[in-house]
């Protein structure tokens, strides 16, 4: 029934040699029959055959290299639609293109909202009207963010959090934040900066502009009276994949988990400043990773059954990890003889005092409960049990960072240049494992 819908569908993938789009594309050619794919990858062909084949196993990697069903466009995103794209290839996505997925993004946490509005809010906003103009088109899928709303932890005074699967106004409670959005971003633009995004305290700017975004595709949408046309899927933490393109499918700077596990592994010190208002927070805070196949298969499925508005593509309630089970998977990649003790703290998520760990990844020490309903309604009406729409956590969440070693190394080998540690810290502090198959013993695509 899923697969069906992509027979004969002509697809336009932004992002789609990044870790998210490679999941959906090789999925696609994988399981269904598309009659054409087109990909906008700055560097064309070239470039796409060498991020496929660092990113994944040869066998793999050919899926996606040689299938004669797809074409890759040498353009970039920017503040105009037009992508640096031909006129003539323009015109060819105009006529034909059913399906938009919008996975090409920035994730810089921290960049001011000025660089954001040029890689994250303006590529979305100009593609959207651009593509609303297209003859054929039935979906346009735009990826955001579940922390896009990660302002409520600050708002609420609950230690669970729950979000649900639509657009918060930032504003008064007769505001629509649709209609509103147009305005905000003309604001953006002329100082920097936003009245909303101020008085309200956001853990990065990323997550705001990614809300504001958001707003901003349906606003354009609504305009046209072709809101239907629109869906926006909300990844939470993004971790490696449990089954395709291959178990434990990861990169070394598409996880922050896996950051974590690095910074926690070189820590020097007996303690770690971590922030939270939970009374227990090893039981009490999560943390919501998702398997980037989780994140592939609900797009895919939402896309078919003809979903609109915001989903999340989250572990949820039922998969998401006790803070206690995170931190004692870390403790099994480390190999100082003492552990690292978190020490809570009652300050907010942008103190100084803060352990880098919790600068960066400022959830650490909150739960969310994000909504799952929409999934949940459609996985009643879904007869493939091979479609990958939950997390599998049979097996102990270590096992996932042992998968990752290679990519742990990698970036505690960063980290410990930044730091000044002796260049052979990584390996004499972190557990040592075989990296994948693919990045072990090269083999050549042609």
């Amino acid at each position: 029934m899923v697969w069906n819908y992509y027979d004969g569908k002509i697809l336009f993938v932004t992002g789609g040699t990044g870790f998210v789009g490679t999941t959906v594309i090789y999925r696609l050619l994988s399981k269904a029959t598309p009659k054409h794919i087109y990909v906008l990858c700055r560097g064309g062909y070239e470039r796409a055959k060498v991020k496929w084949s660092d990113m994944l196993p040869a066998a793999e990697a050919k899926t996606l290299i040689q299938s004669n069903c797809m074409t890759i466009l040498d353009g970039e995103l920017g503040d105009t639609a037009t992508m640096d794209l031909s006129d003539e290839d323009l015109q060819i996505l105009k006529r034909k293109v059913h399906v938009i997925i919008h996975a090409a993004s920035s994730i810089a946490l921290k960049n001011s909202l000025r660089e954001l509005d040029y890689t994250v809010i303006a590529p979305t906003t100009c593609l959207v009207q651009y593509a609303l103009k297209f003859a054929n088109l039935e979906k346009f899928v735009v990826l955001s963010t579940a922390y896009a709303n990660a302002h409520l932890w600050t708002t609420s005074k609950s230690t669970d959090v729950a979000v649900e699967e639509r657009i918060y106004s930032l504003g008064s409670k007769d505001e629509n934040p649709i209609e509103t959005a147009p305005d905000v971003w003309k604001q953006l633009q002329k100082e920097g900066t936003t009245d909303e995004y101020e008085s309200h305290d956001f853990p990065w700017p990323y997550a705001y502009a990614k809300q504001l975004a958001e707003r901003l595709a349906l606003n354009k949408a609504a305009l046209k009276d072709a809101s239907d046309k629109i869906l926006i899927i909300r990844p939470s933490v993004i971790g490696p994949a449990d089954q395709f393109p291959y178990h434990g499918f990861t990169t070394s700077y598409s996880t922050p988990s896996t950051a974590c596990a690095a910074a926690y592994a070189l820590h020097p010190g007996r303690k770690i400043n971590l922030a939270t208002r939970c009374e227990n927070p090893e039981k009490e805070a999560t943390i919501d990773e998702v398997p980037v196949d989780v994140v592939a298969d609900r797009l895919l499925v939402h896309v078919a059954l003809g979903s609109s508005g915001c989903v999340h593509a989250v572990s949820g309630t039922k998969g998401r990890l006790r803070l206690e089970d995170w931190w004692a998977a870390f403790k099994k990649e480390r190999r100082w003889p003492w552990n690292v003790k978190p020490v809570w703290i009652s300050e907010d998520w942008h103190s100084s005092n803060l352990h880098h760990v919790a600068k960066n990844l400022k959830i650490i020490g909150t739960s969310f409960a994000f909504s799952e309903e929409k999934t949940d309604l459609i996985a009643e009406k879904l007869d493939d049990r091979n479609l990958k729409i939950y997390a599998d956590r049979s097996q102990p969440y270590h096992n996932s960072l042992v998968h990752r070693r290679h990519h742990i190394h990698n970036l505690a080998r960063e980290m410990a240049k930044k730091s000044r540690l002796p260049a052979c810290s990584a390996g004499i502090l972190l557990r040592k494992g075989k990296p994948p198959v693919h990045l072990d013993k090269k083999v050549a695509v042609k």
